[in-house]
């Protein structure tokens, strides 16, 4: 997790006049355009680009066509025409778009895949299917409508352009030179067996390994793609040699594409190469059939076309109206097991309509956070607990402590002393997890106040004294470095025969590592041995949770963003601790004027290296001290939007008197950091790697400062060495 800015402390809060407390107007402000600030929970960047996913978008995606009784498309619908049917009952649409031809190569582009299967062909029949693709590129001069590819299928493997392109006398001189560019994959090894490639299954094993492949290629590519596939289709398997995890695979990957499938029968119908397009339930109802050519295509929201030579025009046809669609999400319900099946049916509000569009989807139950339940144990009942926990082993207290949550936060203090009835190393790993998982909460009733709220004028000259308390203290530290001490704790990792598709079994936190760092304060900026690990490593080096620039950015974050108009700060509450009475206010950032950044990697499009990156809105509290406006501590919770690949990313520190020097000085002596968000499995399929979402997962770092002193003249830090105390 990362919080930081390179412009300095004092030139942004110099800039704040004043705070507001709602229903009263004070002095007046100057808004500051301060640089972004980053709260980075991330497991390491792998790439310098970074994508910020559509939060506005359901978690399944239907691209609809819907044509009139003459075949042609139907415009200017709207989300009320339509209705959705899940498994029969309405869904509710998230988002609706209607594209038409001219939007759409900007926004959202349209693609034509030709799929020319040499595999299932005759040598005639086959230069015939050329020869017909080549009229179809060469039409207007060669300047096609939308960019298109050609793949070529033989019993050797599969070759393609090397991308989309719209020129078309280019792609067709491929085909006719048979030199497509690129080999997208050779006749893999396990095919090899003469008679494997020579009887139907075969055939059958290289076409799906095709189809498979061009799915994953286009998946990694925006927009809507029609795939002609040129053939007769693939011979089908006998009953028992196809899995339902194929079925479930084909069917989610050629729609996570977007690939509408098109099956163009030349010149004769082989009723071996076709199946029923039916509802497939489980590995019980699986047939071989239920993976042809014209099963996948019809439940795509495709076509089958009757066997015809005029192969161009058919194609013709198809795209002649491929921009103009509508697209439609949705956000599934929860499903109880893996691959559950939902059949999907799309209507609209006219008798003379015919819609076309995918007629199923296999629900996860990881397309939704999964957290562990917990038993709540109040922060009062905590001595019990722990004094019962002494008569059990060290393993067993451990397990016991994973399997709680407190209900109100557990102070320093009191953890400190509730620590001393804590025996064995994992149990004290886990209490330090349970105490840290309670940072965010409010405080059990005997540490609040009963007192009365302050005045307004009152709040105002405490958080007057705040601003100016940063201004002439905090930010006139002297030059200093100290220890920072970042304990990770992680979910165990996902074992090799874990399921991606259902939450882990066991989602307790447990150490990863402990990484001690040199942190340098000097005119007012932060440095670390972390930033110079960054140059060397830029991709990162495995999972992990970041924590760097807690130790002032946050706070000058939070309050230049406070300063924003829309913004909301007010009276929390009083608080009692070891030193007094101390102020609590609340504060809201919207997104409109938050420089809070949320990110982590990797998003799973197209193939988990794209580090995702979003502006949060966020929300927290600062505990101040009354009388000299000094802060004792300062939480930040983001408020993320929904459907992200990541639910939660939160960050507090405390402050604490320390003496440097010989003057005391508060400075940071504890920060918490938790993330939540999605874990990425790469799966290796069809000679191909790609990235899906799996379940959610929870990493926490547990940072200490210690070990403060002068930086002087005397000093010297060299990279990736801590200088000694």
């Amino acid at each position: 997790m990362r919080v930081f800015c390179e412009r300095s402390f004092a030139e942004r809060l110099s800039k704040i006049h004043s705070f507001r407390i709602p229903a009263y107007s004070f002095l007046p402000f100057v808004l500051i355009a301060a640089c972004s600030g980053h709260l980075f929970a991330a497991a390491s960047a792998a790439s310098a680009a970074s994508a910020e996913p559509d939060s506005s978008d359901g978690l399944v995606q239907l691209d609809v066509t819907v044509t009139d009784q003459s075949g042609s498309p139907v415009p200017g619908l709207k989300a009320e025409d339509f209705t959705l049917l899940d498994n029969g009952q309405p869904q509710k649409l998230v988002s609706f778009r209607a594209h038409d031809e001219a939007t759409n190569k900007a926004n959202e582009p349209v693609e034509i895949i030709l799929l020319l299967d040499a595999l299932n062909l005759s040598t005639q029949h086959a230069a015939i299917a050329e020869q017909e693709a080549e009229k179809f590129l060469r039409e207007d001069q060669g300047r096609l409508r939308y960019p298109a590819m050609v793949y070529r299928l033989t019993d050797n493997g599969l070759s393609a352009s090397m991308q989309p392109s719209t020129d078309g006398n280019a792609l067709a001189e491929e085909i006719a030179s048979k030199s497509e560019p690129r080999t997208v994959w050779e006749r893999p090894s396990h095919a090899d067996d003469p008679l494997l490639i020579g009887n139907y299954s075969g055939r059958n094993f290289l076409s799906h390994y095709a189809l498979g492949t061009i799915a994953i290629e286009a998946r990694r590519r925006p927009g809507r793609k029609l795939l002609f596939w040129i053939g007769q289709g693939w011979p089908g398997l006998e009953d028992g040699k196809i899995s339902f995890d194929e079925i479930v695979e084909y069917s989610t990957r050629l729609r996570d594409a977007r690939i509408r499938l098109f099956g163009v029968i030349a010149w004769i119908r082989d009723p071996k190469c076709e199946g029923d397009a039916r509802a497939v339930n489980n590995a019980k109802e699986a047939a071989g059939s239920d993976t042809a050519l014209n099963v996948l295509a019809l439940k795509s929201g495709g076509l089958v076309s009757t066997p015809t030579w005029k192969i161009k025009d058919l194609i013709d046809k198809s795209v002649e109206a491929a921009g103009d669609y509508y697209t439609l999400t949705f956000d599934p319900p929860r499903a109880e097991r893996p691959d559950e099946y939902h059949e999907l049916k799309v209507m609209v509000d006219r008798t003379d309509a015919a819609v076309r569009t995918n007629s199923e989807y296999y629900d996860q139950p990881t397309f939704y956070d999964e957290p562990e339940a917990r038993e709540e144990i109040a922060v009062g009942q905590l001595r019990q607990v722990l004094e019962t926990l002494r008569t059990i082993s060290d393993s067993e207290a451990a397990k016991r402590l994973s399997s709680m949550e407190l209900t109100a936060r557990l102070s320093s203090a009191n953890a400190a002393e509730l620590r001393s009835l804590v025996h064995g190393k994992k149990a004290n790993q886990v209490f330090t997890v349970l105490a840290d998982r309670s940072a965010f909460l409010p405080p059990p009733a005997a540490e609040i106040a009963e007192a009365p709220a302050p005045e307004v004028h009152d709040q105002r000259r405490m958080l007057d004294r705040t601003l100016h308390y940063l201004q002439e203290t905090f930010l006139r530290l002297p030059n200093l470095f100290a220890t920072r001490t970042t304990v990770r704790y992680e979910e165990p990792a996902q074992k090799q025969d874990q399921s991606w598709k259902i939450a882990a079994v066991d989602q307790s936190l447990h150490l990863a590592a402990t990484e001690p760092v040199t942190v340098l304060v000097r005119n007012s900026k932060e440095t670390t041995e972390g930033d110079a690990r960054a140059a060397k490593y830029p991709h990162g080096q495995g999972r992990g949770l970041i924590a760097e620039g807690t130790f002032g950015p946050m706070l000058v974050q939070v309050l230049v963003d406070e300063a924003d108009p829309h913004s909301q700060l007010k009276w929390g509450r009083w608080e009692r601790d070891a030193q007094g009475q101390r102020a609590v206010f609340r504060y809201t950032v919207p997104r409109e004027s938050a420089h809070f950044k949320v990110g982590f990697c990797c998003l799973a499009d197209p193939d988990g290296t794209v580090p995702f990156k979003t502006t949060s809105a966020y929300h927290g509290e600062i505990m101040i001290d009354p009388e000299t406006g000094a802060i004792y501590r300062i939480t930040a919770e983001a408020d993320l939007l929904p459907r992200l690949p990541t639910d939660r990313s939160d960050v507090v520190v405390e402050f604490s008197p320390t003496v440097i020097g010989g003057q005391t000085y508060i400075c940071p002596m504890r920060s918490v950091s938790i993330s939540r968000s999605r874990r990425v499995i790469l799966l290796h399929e069809w000679n191909m790697a790609f990235g899906i979402y799996g379940p959610f997962e929870t990493m926490l770092n547990d940072v200490a400062f210690s070990n403060y002193h002068l930086f002087g003249s005397q000093h010297r830090i060299l990279p990736d060495v801590s200088p000694a105390p």
